[in-house]
C-alpha cells in the first residue's frame, strides 16, 4: 500500500470522527465522546509473567497484506477513540491486520510549591500526626490493610521493549512477513526508538502528530517508507517539528519520506 493510500485512509477517518456521537450532560456542563462498543479482538499478552492488555484484529479483505502495530499516545489507553481505534478497525477492510497493546508511559510532573503553601502543608501534616497518635490501634490496622494491597501490586511495570518483543513474536507465529509501526504523539517517538532494537524487518513507519524529537543520524538514515501525518489544529509546536524533519529529510535527498496534513483535525483527530 502506497503512502498516498495511507494518507487517504487517515483523511477519511478524520472526516468520520467529525460526525462521532456526542453526549451532553447538562448537570456538569461537560461534553464527552461515547465509546459504544467493547474492545474487539481483546486478548491478554503474557509478558514476563504479567498480562498486558492487547487487541488483535484479522484482516477482512481476503488479501493478507501484513500487520500494523499501534503505539498509543502518552495518557491514552491501548483502545481509545480518536486515532488508534478508528484506524485499527478500518485498516482490516484494506487487507491489513492490526495489533494494539498497552504501554507504560506515565506522566512525569514537576510541581514547585510556594513557601507559604509548604508551611500550610506542614501544619496539616502535624495535625494529622496528632490525630493518628490518639488512636494508634486503628492506625496500625489501616497500615496493615494497605500493606496487604501493596504486596499484591508490587510487581514492577513490564518494560516497553519486552512488550514489543512479545507482540512481534506473536506476529511471527501467525506467519506475517510485513510489519508496519504506527505511533501517535509520544507513541510515535517510542516506535522510532523500538526500531533500533528489533531484528524483525519493518516495511514502513507512520508517525501521527509526533512532537519535536532530536533529528539524529539514525532518523535521517531510515531506509523504509516513512509517512508523517499531523493535524492542522494539533498540539503546540507539532507543525514546526514536522517542518524541521521535512527539511532535514529533503536536504538528505530522502525520497522515502512524505508528509500529509489533515485540515480541521486536532491532536486526537476530532474535527
Amino acid at each position: 500500500m502506497s503512502l498516498v493510500t495511507w494518507s487517504a485512509i487517515a483523511a477519511e477517518e478524520a472526516a468520520m470522527e467529525a460526525g462521532a456521537e456526542k453526549v451532553d450532560d447538562s448537570s456538569s456542563k461537560t461534553v464527552m465522546m461515547r465509546q459504544t462498543s467493547p474492545v474487539l479482538g481483546y486478548q491478554a499478552l503474557s509478558v514476563a509473567g504479567q498480562d498486558i492488555d492487547s487487541a488483535y484484529h484479522e484482516e477482512t479483505l481476503g488479501e493478507r497484506h501484513g500487520v500494523v502495530v499501534f503505539f498509543h499516545d502518552q495518557g491514552e489507553a491501548f483502545e481509545s477513540n480518536g486515532v488508534v481505534t478508528p484506524l485499527r478497525r478500518r485498516l482490516i477492510d484494506y487487507g491489513w491486520s492490526t495489533l494494539t497493546l498497552s504501554f507504560d508511559m506515565p506522566f512525569n510532573t514537576n510541581v514547585m510549591l510556594s513557601a507559604s503553601l509548604e508551611q500550610k502543608l506542614e501544619v496539616g501534616t502535624e495535625e494529622s500526626e496528632s490525630v493518628n497518635d490518639e488512636d494508634p490501634v486503628e492506625s496500625e490496622m489501616d497500615l496493615a490493610t494497605e500493606g496487604d494491597g501493596a504486596a499484591q501490586n508490587d510487581l514492577p511495570p513490564v518494560p516497553n521493549l519486552e512488550r514489543v518483543e512479545a507482540a512481534l513474536a506473536m506476529i511471527q507465529a501467525k506467519g506475517f512477513e510485513r510489519v508496519i509501526f504506527l505511533g501517535h504523539g509520544k507513541g510515535a517517538e517510542m516506535a522510532i526508538n523500538m526500531m533500533k532494537s528489533q531484528t524483525l524487518p519493518l516495511e514502513g513507519l507512520i508517525l501521527v502528530d509526533m512532537p519535536r524529537i532530536d533529528i539524529s543520524d539514525d532518523f535521517k538514515a531510515l531506509g523504509i517508507p516513512v509517512l508523517e501525518i499531523y493535524a492542522r489544529q494539533g498540539l503546540l509546536g507539532v507543525d514546526k517539528a514536522v517542518k524541521q524533519r521535512k527539511v532535514a529529510m529533503k536536504r538528505g535527498a530522502k525520497t522515502n519520506y512524505a508528509v500529509r496534513r489533515i485540515l480541521g483535525a486536532n491532536h486526537v483527530f476530532y474535527g
